[in-house]
């Protein structure tokens, strides 16, 4: 690696993005704003951290894992997007900054790690199948614990409960996403046709809520609504992140090879299929006679004929009757 690239290692993508996690997207976002000459390495490995996080950008022995830390590096080295912003501006983004870590950051850790149907079907899925074995035993329920501490260490006390806790959570959300909305206001981006790394910051929040197909996504209805903001997030992706031609072979690649692989398999399922189509049926058909024969729909009976007690006795036979019949013949052979 050359000494001018630096090295940033950041959380796998998917849905259309870069990474899912907002921080790694921020630091993205920010490098291809500034023109920083990084490579980018997407993972799931947490033991390449030190800090069991990312992102983390690696630069000449120095190694650094926060977001305002990496922006600070950057800038130190003349990589930035904020060198044009005044005083005033400058104001705004730490403002700002400190709005979405305070009111939209419990939200979307609320979203992914705590809302229990999401973490069950959704996240630790998701982040399992990226991580690496043993790791990915460990890493989905140690963040999970970080994000319960982050979202309810302010609480306020014994006798407010997780319901209210979550709705405030959800409340604040939205409000920082009106606040939001009415500072981007018309523009193409917050201050101006260039962006900063207050764009970066709102685009790394922002991008999962309104990408991630999450089962339970409280906020993302609320952003829709807010169509500056979605235009934003859209305009980043469009501009800055386009599709990679590696990345959209290998997924046409694996998806023709998953329906290969699926028609082979029906294929050779098809008598086993054919027979137990054939066996339920006749168990359906079977079942529904039982039934209607059970409940009455159904009844069959049977008569018997009558017959007199005495017509079945065996009469012997009428020897007289032979006799008078011969006497007849006689008497008329002799007329």
């Amino acid at each position: 690696m050359s000494d001018d690239v630096l090295e940033l290692q950041v959380w796998k993508g998917d849905w259309g993005l870069p990474s899912v996690d907002p921080n790694c997207l921020a630091v993205l976002a920010y490098c291809r704003f500034s023109g920083v000459p990084v490579r980018v390495r997407k993972t799931g490995n947490t033991f390449r951290s030190p800090s069991g996080e990312f992102p983390m950008l690696k630069h000449k022995g120095i190694t650094e894992t926060k977001v305002a830390e990496i922006f600070s590096f950057l800038r130190k080295k003349n990589w930035g997007s904020d060198f044009e912003l005044t005083n005033k501006q400058s104001a705004d983004v730490i403002a700002f900054s400190s709005l979405l870590e305070e009111k939209l950051l419990p939200a979307v850790l609320h979203l992914w790690w705590i809302d229990g149907k999401t973490f069950t079907d959704f996240t630790r899925p998701w982040y399992a199948r990226i991580i690496p074995f043993p790791l990915n035993f460990y890493v989905p329920g140690r963040k999970q614990k970080d994000a319960n501490l982050r979202v309810f260490l302010s609480k306020g006390g014994e006798n407010v409960t997780d319901s209210e806790v979550e709705g405030k959570i959800y409340r604040d959300a939205k409000e920082c996403l009106n606040h939001l909305s009415y500072k981007l206001g018309s523009q193409e981006f917050f201050f101006g046709k260039t962006p900063s790394s207050l764009d970066a910051l709102v685009f790394g929040y922002l991008a999962p809520i309104l990408k991630a197909p999450l089962p339970n996504n409280q906020i993302q209805n609320h952003l829709k609504g807010c169509d500056n903001l979605c235009s934003l997030v859209n305009k980043i992706l469009q501009r800055y992140f386009p599709p990679d031609p590696e990345e959209q072979e290998a997924k046409r690649k694996k998806e023709a090879e998953e329906k290969r692989r699926n028609t082979n398999s029906d294929a050779a399922e098809f008598p086993n299929k054919r027979r137990n189509m054939v066996l339920a049926a006749v168990f359906a058909l079977t079942t529904m006679v039982g039934y209607a024969f059970m409940s009455g729909l159904i009844r069959l009976d049977f008569a018997e004929e009558k017959t007199d007690p005495q017509q079945n006795q065996t009469k012997p036979p009428d020897f007289q009757a032979f006799d008078q019949m011969f006497e007849d013949e006689g008497d008329n052979e002799e007329e």
